[in-house]
């Protein structure tokens, strides 16, 4: 690795880490990570990657690889670490599909595969009592409920949820896109992104019923015309939302209370001037939540980096390079002191080292060469 600030600055911040990893000798602490990487698959040897990152040793190195799966280009890791759940972003008569893995000492194996209740799942998430999965069907405009069974495989949906509507683009916006389903860290309650209607939709959800998700909705947030909503991710107090503005390419910022949204700002992720095409994608909040970072693909192909001040509102920071094409996904190390990026269409993952104290980020040399790389999920 060669990173462009002191390499004793480098050795200070490897030293003050406090990563699940470690071990111990006289003179140093070696740290490493490990994390699962979603795909989207061209060949029989692609699929669902574990893969370790050795900072000391500037090092990613692929440990194992479930092969299985087409597409798994969501995949996501129950509390204890030991199984995995990943759509499989296919369609066709036979929908998508959602497949469980067990992880065990360094291995993926598959456990079943179900069908998604529609074409082109993109995003799965454990509901917080891990007894459900809840999958968005991009293509499908809807998402399903799926129960996780006491060995960790799924059985079939219990219910799936149909959207209806479309906005203003007519190249986007024609009919409902189902995109994120995220739960609300301590109500029972799930919001889902709808890129098509240009609506966040919040659900009650009762992980002791059998069917758990109250279909009638709660609220339903209409955001600007023409916007995009795809990811968000909340605060951990959880009164402010943040989401991604993928067609417009902006962050909106709102406030939630008692299942109602309402809108506090929006902060674009383009530089002043610019042209081209946009596809904002990913939003993250550093551990500590003072900083966001959000990425943009299109011909902008740059992560943004936000402080979070007062009142949950956001300052800009940083704008760099994703040192790549198509910067899909990315994520923080659970210490903070990482970001890696997966960049789609250069086929590559960039590490970059994190500043906790400004939330600025700086690129490295170390990288790996993988087919398609559109989701990481850290293991430890």
């Amino acid at each position: 690795m060669k990173p462009y600030i002191p390499i004793v600055g480098l050795l200070l911040l490897a030293a003050a880490c406090g990563s699940p990893t470690q071990e111990n000798t006289s003179e140093t602490m070696s740290i490493s990570y490990r994390f699962l990487l979603g795909s989207y698959t061209n060949a029989p040897e692609h699929g669902i990657y574990l893969v370790s990152f050795h900072p000391e040793e500037d090092s990613l190195a692929i440990e194992n690889v479930a092969s299985e799966p087409e597409n798994p280009s969501f995949v996501i890791i129950n509390k204890a670490k030991n199984r995995v759940y990943s759509v499989e972003e296919t369609g066709g008569e036979s929908g998508g599909k959602v497949s469980a893995f067990s992880l065990e000492q360094g291995k993926l194996t598959k456990l079943n595969t179900v069908s998604a209740g529609g074409n082109g799942p993109c995003y799965v998430t454990l509901d917080p009592s891990e007894r459900f999965v809840i999958v968005g069907n991009y293509s499908a405009g809807n998402f399903s409920v799926i129960p996780v069974q006491t060995d960790g495989s799924l059985a079939d949906p219990v219910q799936t949820i149909d959207h209806s509507g479309s906005s203003v683009n007519p190249r986007r916006q024609t009919k409902p896109y189902v995109h994120s389903a995220v739960f609300h860290p301590s109500e029972n309650r799930v919001l889902i992104a709808d890129l098509g209607t240009d609506e966040v939709v919040v659900y009650d959800f009762d992980a002791t019923n059998e069917a758990p998700l109250q279909e009638s909705a709660v609220s339903r947030l209409r955001v600007e015309p023409g916007a995009g909503p795809r990811h968000m991710v909340f605060n951990q107090s959880g009164d402010r939302l943040y989401l991604v503005h993928e067609i417009t390419a902006a962050i909106g910022v709102y406030a939630y209370q008692d299942g109602q949204l309402s809108h506090l700002e929006t902060h674009s992720l383009l530089r002043e001037g610019f042209e081209g095409n946009v596809g904002a994608a990913e939003v993250r909040l550093s551990p500590d939540g003072a900083f966001l970072y959000a990425s943009n693909r299109g011909d902008a192909n740059e992560l943004i980096v936000f402080s979070i001040g007062t009142e949950g509102k956001l300052t800009h920071v940083q704008t760099i390079s994703s040192g790549g094409i198509a910067p899909r996904n990315f994520n923080i190390t659970p210490d903070g002191n990482y970001l890696l990026a997966g960049n789609q269409n250069s086929n590559t993952l960039l590490v970059f080292i994190r500043d906790p104290q400004t939330g600025k980020i700086t690129p490295t040399d170390t990288k790996l060469e993988v087919n398609k790389p559109v989701y990481i999920t850290f293991v430890d």
